[in-house]
């Protein structure tokens, strides 16, 4: 027994260094990753964030990942990284980008994953920021009803997709829309 508990201790450090030199730099890698979104989710709860900052922090986080790590983890980063981009204005970029990661993601989590659905919402929520931002600036109907009615797509999809009952509360609030779209422009 003595002999085997002598060859345990003099193996333990054998395995310490195996550790360390494979899966502990990946695991290293992790939590500094982890310790920078800290700081990057600080900068997004900043009372007047800089977003281009933040952007420039989702790049250099995304470098800080081992190259193993999993898909959904980089297109989670991507996502923000697009959020981001929505909060500067970039909209034609993040539509861009998320219209990339929606492909990716959902090839690997498949069409309801919810890193999938996740960049889903954005992208509805980004092609309502391209409409409102096209009306608001008097671009013509032609211009802005594109995006209108890709908003209108993937929300539908979104309500489809998510619960019976949630379709109903959709088509109501379409319906309000519609019928307060059509106060406005008749006065």
């Amino acid at each position: 027994m003595r002999k085997f508990f002598t060859l345990l201790w003099l193996l333990f450090p054998v395995a310490v260094v195996y550790y360390h030199f494979n899966e502990g730099q990946a695991q290293m890698a992790r939590e500094k990753a982890r310790d920078h979104l800290g700081r990057i989710r600080e900068l997004e709860r900043a009372k007047e964030p800089d977003w281009a900052t933040v952007v420039e922090e989702y790049d250099k986080l995304s470098g800080e990942l081992p190259q193993d790590e999993r898909p959904s983890v980089r297109h989670q980063i991507r996502l923000a990284k697009a959020k981001a981009k929505i909060e500067m204005l970039d909209v034609a970029g993040a539509i861009a980008d998320l219209a990339q990661l929606l492909k990716e993601s959902a090839a690997v989590d498949g069409e309801d994953g919810a890193t999938t659905r996740a960049i889903r919402e954005t992208l509805g929520k980004a092609y309502f920021y391209a409409t409102s931002l096209l009306k608001a600036n008097g671009a013509t109907e032609d211009e802005w009803r594109p995006y209108a009615e890709r908003t209108r797509q993937v929300f539908r999809y979104l309500a489809e997709h998510q619960d019976p009952a949630a379709l109903a509360d959709y088509e109501k609030r379409v319906e309000a829309e519609f019928a307060r779209s059509v106060r406005q422009n008749n006065l």
